[in-house]
């Protein structure tokens, strides 16, 4: 009994330590645009976070169907020299490639598909690999590699793990960054807005989520300068969903870039089974500080909904509102006693409110940016005006989401907006 409470508590706080080093490396890849940089950044990191002798990254050249493999040019790693490419098939990294699947080699010279080409040319004994697809939206745009572990004779299943949450980390920082280069190239002036916006619409992509217990939407419409906004439907049990609605102040690359950051750190919380929503938001504010730069000015919300219990536990901080729409009667659940100081600060506190939901139960939550859309008169459409269309309206959360923007923009007059609009919904 002792030893089993022993290897759980070891658990723990590995599961701790790996969250930790997930989030600070989330913090530094999302930190640079720059392609070559990122790369030589996630090269290190791999050998930091999987204690390693040594790293590659190989990009996947979509013209010529190849891998490229590049090392840095001095200290800085500013500047990358391609070194050789590798074909789909050929050694680990081609296999990986091509098959789209992790692998484990803890004796490369007695795996088939082991190519010692690099070895010959550099004199470095290659003894076991970890390899992983860097894969966004099912596109391949590489392959990473860790090689021989520091410490000990071979990887594991815990290894693998860790480094496939951190190649679904690396993959987005490198897609965005690969956004971003193209954006540049194609119009220098606006380049910055562009960036912003694509990776926005990674961050905020349109949901829709229905299972028999259960239906979700989510949709964010961005601004002229685009925002820091994202948001998250993740279902990580059986019927048991993790929803996000989340919203920075800042504005264009800072605020999207913050905005992944954050999104990431959530998105590895989850990957590591963490899904209390006070823990998340309690990490996240312990996190957020000067050395992320993502401290001001951040609403979040955060639920978890158990849809077959009809059970649903939230946190709410800034400028987020929850409203619950029952029986054609819209109520705000504010719980002002519940949440107070800024996120990011010390003196932010934020506990868990559970609530029990009824059929039909709608849920809608709004980032502030809707409530302060203006007419042609200068008045806002304000809490209350959201909550009136709500009241005469009914359907299910995809509508409900598509008929408020419908009304906010027909409230405007059509006119430019200043802020993002940034709904969720859900029904039980």
């Amino acid at each position: 009994m002792e030893n089993n409470q022993i290897n759980k508590l070891e658990f723990l706080e590995r599961q701790v330590e790996n969250l930790s080093k997930l989030v600070e490396i989330n913090g530094i890849i999302n930190s640079t645009l720059n392609i070559n940089r990122l790369l030589s950044i996630i090269m290190e990191m791999i050998k930091d976070i999987m204690c390693t002798e040594a790293s590659s990254l190989l990009l996947f050249d979509e013209e010529n169907r190849e891998l490229v493999f590049k090392v840095a040019l001095g200290e800085a790693g500013d500047e990358l020299m391609e070194k050789y490419r590798v074909q789909p098939g050929q050694g680990i990294a081609g296999w990986v490639a091509m098959n789209r699947k992790d692998i484990i080699a803890n004796d490369v010279y007695n795996d088939h598909r082991f190519d010692p080409m690099y070895d010959k040319s550099t004199g470095f004994l290659t003894k076991a690999i970890l390899c992983s697809p860097l894969l966004f939206k099912g596109k391949l745009l590489g392959v990473i590699q860790a090689i021989n572990p520091v410490g000990r004779d071979k990887f594991d299943e815990n290894d693998m793990g860790l480094f496939r949450i951190f190649a679904n980390q690396a993959a987005l920082a490198v897609q965005n960054a690969i956004f971003f280069q193209k954006a540049i190239e194609e119009e220098r002036l606006t380049s910055e807005l562009k960036a912003a916006q694509v990776i926005h619409n990674s961050l905020a992509p349109q949901i829709a989520v229905n299972d028999n217990y259960f239906s979700a939407a989510a949709k964010s419409i961005p601004a002229r300068e685009v925002g820091g906004g994202f948001h998250l439907v993740r279902e990580f049990d059986d019927a048991m969903y993790l929803l996000t609605l989340g919203n920075l102040n800042n504005k264009g690359i800072p605020g999207a870039m913050r905005a992944s950051t954050l999104s990431g750190i959530i998105r590895a919380m989850i990957e590591l089974n963490i899904h209390d929503p006070e823990e998340i938001i309690r990490r996240v504010n312990n996190l957020c500080n000067a050395d992320l730069n993502c401290n001001e000015g951040i609403s979040l919300f955060i639920a978890s909904i158990d849809s077959k219990k009809r059970k649903l536990k939230f946190v709410n901080s800034g400028d987020c509102y929850p409203l619950l729409v029952r029986n054609k009667k819209v109520f705000y659940l504010r719980f002002a006693d519940r949440a107070g100081g800024e996120l990011g600060s010390r003196r932010f506190f934020a506990s868990n409110i559970n609530f029990s939901l009824e059929k039909n139960d709608l849920f809608v939550v709004l980032a502030g940016g809707i409530t302060e859309l203006k007419n042609s008169d200068g008045r806002e459409l304000g809490l209350q005006g959201v909550i009136r269309f709500l009241e005469r309206t009914a359907g299910e959360p995809d509508m409900i989401i598509e008929s408020l923007i419908k009304y906010a923009d027909n409230y405007t007059g059509g006119t430019e907006r200043r802020k993002d609009l940034s709904i969720v919904s859900f029904m039980v």
